[in-house]
């Protein structure tokens, strides 16, 4: 069955950010799903969580995973080059079905194989991002949308031309070559005799079935994270942004200049989400 691609806003779709976070999706389900070997020794894939636990592995689930940002900053360097961090990671939620569908389970215990492949991921993603560039790349993305929200949120003037050239590159981006994609399948056979009374529990095959589905995609979940002191920003003739004065001048790095009647400078906040589950 075809499955379609959503984005969340609708205009990402066909433009490269969209293609950045769809491959990595369907990077990070073709691990769940044991597609590849792990790009670390050690970490399992779902289905082998599945077969070493007892309690999930004789029972039907569903679930989903995504990536997520876990924390996000913005740190000033001692030559006012401003640098975002962010660290990245993958929740998993089991899912039950209702009459509206699938839904979040009230509880996801940790011992659910999901979890454990989400936890995984998490504690290594600094070491997948290295050796896997859809992640690399995901990572980078994620660094660029904290710097746009840390220049909103600060009410940092920039140039018009910034603003026209992202409506340029909307508007002239050619609509998604695949809109639909082939559903994603691995599927793992194996049979264990089970016997009730003398007789087989399954007479067709005397064996046992299970499903598990996997669902999920990207959400950075920006809009938790207030990058910018706004009180700090009240009442100032506004910041402009200058060229940095690196040699090397990478992407994801900006250099703020600052008016000389200005004594202040906006600094990251550092809000520690880690601690909390």
């Amino acid at each position: 069955t075809p499955q379609k691609k959503v984005y969340e806003p609708s205009w990402l779709a066909g433009t490269s950010v969209g293609d950045v976070m769809f491959q990595a999706d369907y990077f990070l389900k073709e691990l769940a799903l044991g597609e590849y070997t792990m790009p670390v020794a050690g970490m399992m894939s779902v289905f082998d969580w599945s077969e070493v636990s007892s309690t999930e592995r004789d029972r039907n689930w569903s679930g989903r995973e995504w990536f997520v940002v876990r924390k996000a900053e913005v740190r000033m360097s001692v030559d006012q080059t401003l640098v975002p961090v962010v660290k990245m990671g993958v929740e998993a939620r089991e899912q039950i079905l209702t009459k509206t569908g699938l839904e979040d389970a009230a509880v996801t215990a940790n011992t659910h194989p999901l979890k454990k492949f989400a936890d995984a991921f998490t504690r290594n993603f600094d070491l997948v991002a290295e050796r896997k560039s859809v992640v690399f790349h995901l990572r980078e993305l994620a660094k660029a949308s904290v710097m746009a929200k840390y220049l909103v949120d600060s009410n940092i003037r920039v140039s018009s031309s910034w603003y026209q050239l992202a409506d340029e590159i909307v508007k002239n981006t050619a609509a998604e070559a695949h809109p639909q994609i082939p559903q994603l399948w691995n599927m793992r056979g194996n049979s264990r005799i089970q016997l009730k009374n003398g007789r087989l529990i399954d007479m067709i095959t005397g064996g046992h079935r299970n499903l598990h589905a996997i669902y999920g995609g990207v959400e950075f979940g920006l809009d938790r994270f207030e990058l910018a002191q706004r009180h700090a920003m009240q009442g100032q003739a506004g910041m402009q942004l200058g060229q940095s004065g690196r040699p090397m001048f990478m992407p994801q790095r900006f250099q703020i200049g600052q008016q000389a009647q200005v004594p202040q400078m906006p600094q990251g906040v550092d809000l520690n989400l880690d601690k909390f589950n």
